[in-house]
């Protein structure tokens, strides 16, 4: 491809994006695709063209195999998850940023890596954080990474490397890196137990409090106490501001406090909710935030850049790098000058993560936040909260539906009254005839739904539809399913032991077991329970399948008491 073949074929896929995007907003598509696993492999060749082909042929495959396998995030009907960062100006930032190359030290690229730095201090001061997290404070800082995964992962290996340095010279032997114990809420990600499994590490996940969903900080302290009693090692805690499942958050201050009392790294997650602290009236949920080691959030969720853009703000760069730097501790300038202003040290970006190399990620981020300005964002994050707002408004004038957390930010939870069964069948209806996506969630050990304001150009006439869609199908389920109630114990496993004292952990991996005590593990209910296996399903094959969960749940069930009773 040439230059002149470029930019007839650019030409065509910025239309071609433009007319996509379009089709959505006009209700042109369903939200959801009609496929099912393995289907691409069955329609395209399964070997590699020996020949170039045509333009016109790979975008025709584009339009009839991909967008008809494709979840359309900006659809007015899709519901689930969170907001999604694909905008305009954001696209084009990153076409831009493709042909730029990458960077990785400072005299590689130097515009990549002066761009992202100076990115993250304006997002620093939009979001009223702290001025130790800019980068032209000399203290702290912040770099662009690829996910809020990464964030939490490259959080917790600084937050070991600092831990073992301490503790280099007080033992006589190497401390075992199995020693050392992270905490987080049973809400936090599944991330942070992924982090823990490269670290090398211990995750305790603790419980919440019942009435704003936040970890409880006294059961933070004594998992603190008990583990140091075992000769264990604590050394890290992941908060979380906008939890997945409901978008509870952790108290700054309380959790900070322990941290810093017990000499524990204090990370937060606020990978969803972040984008909202650029409305003030957002901030106090920052109380505390001087006692936070780093913080993380995903623009590419509530502030319009597509994915990927992950921001990572670090009290102390020093402590960061000390973990991830390689060769020279700084590149050279090319002019060989001095540096002339102390705050400007060269920076190479890869001592600030675990890639060397980076894309020009800020160039969508530059994009954003001028051509919408503070002002323009501001104005989008309100719309979509007042939407949530109305949403909820509407939906509790019904007096089967009740909240099942408090609403925040745009993210609405809420169930049938008493009713998990009908809940669960509800989300399966709904989702089975394709007239809007939502995706449940486990808090409490209940069957919740989760109603998400995700596009950017949403409206009141979608929150009136998603209404009258989800009352619709109530009222269906009222009609056909009148013993769904019965069968409601049978939903959540872990209620079979809610007696029991223990706290089940509503993380998504849904794998691995919770022990009440060392012999007698049970099921965990995960955050985001997968519809797949019965969307798409006749109401014959429903209640079929609702019958054989309640069997295995009342085997379980009887199992386990004849367990407990020996």
């Amino acid at each position: 491809m040439d230059a002149a073949e470029f930019r007839r074929c650019g030409k065509q896929l910025i239309d071609f994006i433009a007319d996509y995007i379009e089709s959505l907003n006009g209700n042109r598509r369903e939200a959801m695709p009609r496929v099912l696993p393995g289907y691409l492999r069955q329609r395209l060749p399964l070997r590699p063209p020996d020949q170039p082909e045509t333009w016109e042929r790979v975008m025709s495959d584009v339009e009839e195999h991909i967008l008809s396998g494709t979840a359309h995030w900006l659809h007015p009907d899709f519901n689930a998850y969170f907001p999604i960062g694909i905008s305009y100006a954001s696209v084009l930032g990153d076409l831009l940023s493709s042909s730029f190359g990458v960077g990785f030290t400072w005299r590689s690229n130097p515009a990549l890596t002066e761009l992202e730095r100076l990115m993250l201090d304006w997002l620093a001061e939009m979001m009223g954080m702290p001025a130790h997290f800019r980068n032209d404070s000399g203290i702290g800082g912040g770099a662009l990474q690829g996910s809020a995964s990464d964030c939490v992962l490259v959080s917790m290996l600084a937050a070991r490397k600092e831990k073992l340095t301490q503790l280099i010279g007080k033992d006589a032997e190497p401390l075992p890196v199995s020693r050392l114990v992270a905490y987080c809420s049973q809400l936090a990600h599944p991330c942070v137990d992924k982090a823990a499994v490269i670290c090398g590490v211990r995750l305790r996940r603790l419980g919440y409090d019942d009435e704003n969903l936040a970890l409880r900080c006294d059961l933070l302290e004594s998992a603190v106490l008990e583990d140091r009693q075992l000769g264990l090692v604590p050394f890290y805690v992941c908060a979380v501001l906008g939890t997945t499942a409901c978008a509870s958050c952790d108290n700054l201050s309380d959790v900070g406090a322990v941290c810093h009392r017990e000499q524990l790294w204090c990370h937060v997650d606020a990978a969803y909710s972040g984008g909202a602290l650029v409305c003030p009236e957002f901030r106090p949920l920052l109380q505390g935030i001087e006692l936070v080691d780093s913080f993380n959030f995903n623009p590419s969720k509530w502030l319009l850049c597509t994915f990927d853009a992950s921001v990572l703000w670090v009290k102390s760069q020093s402590k960061l790098k000390d973990a991830f730097v390689s060769g020279p501790r700084a590149s050279i300038p090319v002019d060989d000058a001095p540096i002339s202003n102390p705050l400007e040290q060269i920076c190479d970006l890869k001592d600030w993560g675990i890639p060397l190399s980076r894309r020009f990620r800020s160039l969508k981020l530059w994009f954003v936040i001028r051509l919408y300005g503070v002002e323009g964002l501001q104005r989008h994050i309100r719309l979509h909260c007042r939407l949530a707002q109305s949403f909820e408004s509407q939906l509790l004038k019904d007096g089967r539906f009740q909240l099942a957390a408090k609403t925040r930010f745009s993210l609405v939870c809420f169930r049938f009254r008493d009713s998990d069964a009908l809940s669960r069948l509800l989300v399966c209806r709904i989702n089975q005839s394709r007239d809007l996506h939502l995706m449940p969630a486990s808090v409490r050990d209940r069957y919740i739904i989760r109603y998400a304001i995700v596009r950017e150009r949403a409206v009141e006439a979608d929150v009136n539809r998603a209404i009258r869609v989800i009352l619709k199908h109530a009222d269906q389920l009222d009609g056909k399913f009148s013993n769904a109630a019965s069968i409601a114990s049978a939903i959540p496993i872990a209620t079979a032991v809610a007696t029991s004292g223990n706290a089940v952990n509503d993380s998504e991996d849904a794998e691995e077991p919770v022990e009440l005590n060392s012999s007698v593990p049970i099921r965990k209910e995960p955050s985001y329970m997968s519809d797949d296996l019965i969307v798409g399903l006749s109401e014959d094959q429903l209640q079929e399948k609702f019958r054989q969960m309640s069997r295995e749940f009342h085997r379980e069930r009887r199992s386990l008491r004849r367990r407990l009773d020996k």
